[in-house]
């Protein structure tokens, strides 16, 4: 249980609700998510200090308590979860509010799955970096404060509809220390991400030809694709 990603969803809208989730859903392993949802601030407020919560997709026009109300009862008492902001409110005392709690990011409604994806696996990337108790490279620091890496600067500006910079580079980054070949499931386990999600990415790098795939035969079972990057 201890791989658990614990998210908490504060929307009053059933439909973004449900959607958040499906989003979720798509990035986080199931195995690895567990996902509590309320639709009003003062409620998630009381989640907030009964239970641990790794990240909170807040909005702010919400009744009992505003998401705005919420970032301020966390900081007076001390509760410091990551925040994502998935709002319509975009009006600067909201967005000021925002910045003072140290959100880790701002969506405006209505956002597209690529932004995020973007959002989450940002949120991924600092999770599994502070998890460790020991002292942090400045690779490492590079990454969480979004200093461009030699291998982010590399890659594309552009990229097919679907895939976003962020998701690409944590890929690349996961498979690069695996043993050769591996699976789908070897690179997902190690990205941190869905099998569905990681896929795209190796196919993205199969068509780039960074890698290349092949098929190997099991003495029991379906056969199995495994990659290896280019020589």
């Amino acid at each position: 249980m201890t791989n658990m990603m614990n998210v908490l969803i504060v929307e009053d809208d059933p439909m973004v609700s449900a959607i958040n989730q499906q989003y979720l859903k798509r990035i986080i392993p199931s195995a690895q998510l567990s996902l509590t949802q309320t639709d009003n601030g003062a409620h998630a407020l009381s989640i907030l200090k009964q239970q641990p919560v790794d990240l909170v997709l807040l909005d702010v026009y919400m009744p009992k308590l505003s998401g705005s109300e919420v970032l301020t009862e966390l900081m007076r008492l001390e509760i410091h979860p990551q925040v994502i902001m998935l709002t319509a409110a975009n009006d600067t005392d909201h967005v000021k509010a925002a910045i003072d709690y140290g959100v880790l990011d701002y969506l405006i409604k209505p956002f597209t799955f690529d932004r995020f994806e973007q959002s989450v696996t940002k949120f991924l990337q600092i999770h599994q970096s502070l998890k460790n108790t020991g002292p942090l490279a400045q690779k490492d620091l590079d990454q969480l404060f979004t200093t461009p890496s030699s291998q982010s600067s590399q890659l594309p500006q552009t990229l097919p509809k679907g895939l976003s910079r962020l998701s690409l580079e944590r890929v690349l980054t996961a498979i690069q220390p695996l043993q050769a070949p591996f699976s789908v499931q070897d690179a997902a386990q190690a990205a941190k991400l869905s099998r569905i999600s990681t896929k795209k990415y190796l196919d993205y790098l199969i068509d780039t030809h960074q890698l290349s795939s092949s098929i190997k035969y099991l003495a029991v079972g379906r056969p199995l694709t495994v990659y290896q990057f280019v020589n």
